[in-house]
């Protein structure tokens, strides 16, 4: 059968590990991210999957970066400014200590500075969606730790998203293997188109996506605020805000891919990851932009809702899911590999756990003034690694192969034991947290 014909048969393989994937998480309270990646390499292995095809690769690629998009529209960009300062030490400890243990295990094993920064980098996003599912099933999302958590992780992949355009850009230019044989002259180009991106950016974001445009202007206005003005008033008239509601929403949900994709062509033409744009797409889209105006009347409706469930669906029901089993369909298994991988996955697996729980547990003590209690359920919190590590991944492996088949095998392994980790840890630690059991060391005590 030609290669064209199979992705109907592919198409519904794909879409059938899926539907089991989701039932299975659902009646185990488990995420969904792991079984998709377990039976898309239980397909590839017994045959039912080809280990590479360029339609579902591509489709795939637009998974992440719907998914990506999806979890910065359902970020709440005001809430998370206001959480950066107590988050921002446990972000930054959070993932440099993890991102150390990668490094120095890639090390240790021989690999070359490229592929130990990749590791590093894989071991630094901090996996959102799953630990608030975790501690949702506990009932525990509400708590002050489930907002240090939330807060923390945010900031950490904001920050790997800049690692991710600042290291994988490196990583491709070095001709030598390694980051070292870089000119200094190619370093500063990479780190001013980072900069160049982000600034762009964020204009967009300051004037395509403007919280409200004042009705007049102060007494005595700068002359930024004359020019925000005016041009507020243009994007106003022309801009995203119109553009989301024209014709009462009917085309809501088409609009917002269409920024989605925009916004992450722009990373693209940068030499990053359309994902990136992506996520700061979202991001910046508020809820009020999907009201409707009449005149002086707001009208209100339930677009916004609808839109999200659109958008929630393309990411991570449709096209999101397909990613994951894509990715797991590069995992070849045989005894000679498994034999090969397993030191470096315990070896691995052991030093993230301890350097991550650890580092984010102090920091949100000493730096965000929780209580010993929140602050170790801040550390298992921040143990889940998901999306961003795994576009890593796919961007190492799959894309531009950086890294070798066992490399993404040893990574893909010891992602899938920290995420197991963190309903269990959360779980162990709950009685604690509440002070149902007590838990005193040294004359410290360190549950509630």
């Amino acid at each position: 059968m030609h290669s064209s014909e199979n992705i109907w048969l592919y198409s519904t393989i794909i879409l059938a590990i899926v539907i089991i994937s989701k039932i299975i998480s659902k009646k185990t309270s488990s995420v969904d991210v792991l079984w998709l990646i377990i039976f898309g390499s239980i397909a590839s292995n017994i045959g039912l999957l080809p280990e590479y095809h360029q339609i579902i690769e591509h489709i795939g690629e637009w998974g992440i970066v719907f998914i990506m998009f999806a979890l910065g529209f359902d970020e709440n960009l005001q809430h998370f400014i206001e959480g950066v300062k107590r988050g921002l030490g446990i972000a930054i400890i959070g993932a440099f200590f993890p991102f150390i243990a990668g490094y120095g295990t890639a090390t240790f094993f021989g690999y070359n500075q490229n592929s130990a920064m990749l590791w590093g980098l894989t071991m630094t996003a901090t996996a959102v969606s799953l630990t608030m599912m975790s501690l949702k099933s506990e009932n525990m999302h509400r708590s002050t730790a489930a907002t240090g958590i939330m807060t923390a992780a945010v900031i950490d992949d904001i920050l790997s998203l800049v690692g991710v355009a600042i290291i994988v850009p490196l990583a491709l230019a070095s001709s030598s293997g390694d980051i070292s044989g870089l000119q200094f002259v190619d370093i500063v180009i990479i780190l001013g188109k980072v900069v160049l991106f982000f600034i762009i950016v964020i204009l967009i974001g300051l004037v395509a996506f403007p919280e409200k445009v004042p009705k007049k202007l102060s007494n005595h206005p700068t002359y930024l605020q004359i020019m925000d003005f005016e041009i507020s008033k243009i994007y106003n008239f022309f801009g995203i805000r119109k553009l989301l509601v024209v014709y009462q929403g009917e085309f809501t949900p088409l609009i917002m891919v269409f920024i989605a994709m925009s916004v992450g062509t722009i990373a693209y033409v940068f030499g990053f990851h359309p994902a990136i744009g992506a996520y700061m797409a979202g991001l910046f889209l508020k809820e009020d932009y999907f009201l409707f105006y009449n005149t002086k009347v707001v009208v209100k409706d339930n677009n916004y809702n609808k839109s999200k469930l659109v958008i929630d669906h393309l990411a991570f029901t449709i096209f999101g899911p397909i990613f994951f089993v894509n990715l797991g369909s590069k995992i070849i298994f045989d005894l000679d590999m498994l034999y090969k991988i397993i030191p470096g996955v315990i070896i691995l697996f052991s030093l993230v756990f301890t350097f991550q729980i650890l580092s984010a547990t102090l920091a949100a003590k000493y730096t965000g003034k929780y209580e010993w209690h929140e602050s170790i359920m801040i550390g298992f919190g921040m143990l889940g690694r998901a999306e961003l590590a795994f576009i890593v991944l796919n961007i190492s492996f799959v894309q531009e192969k950086i890294i070798n088949f066992e490399q993404f095998n040893i990574l893909v392994l010891t992602v899938f034991l920290l995420n197991i980790s963190v309903p269990l840890t959360i779980k162990l630690w709950k009685p604690y947290y509440e002070g149902v059991k007590t838990l005193k060391l040294f004359g410290v005590k360190f549950s509630k």
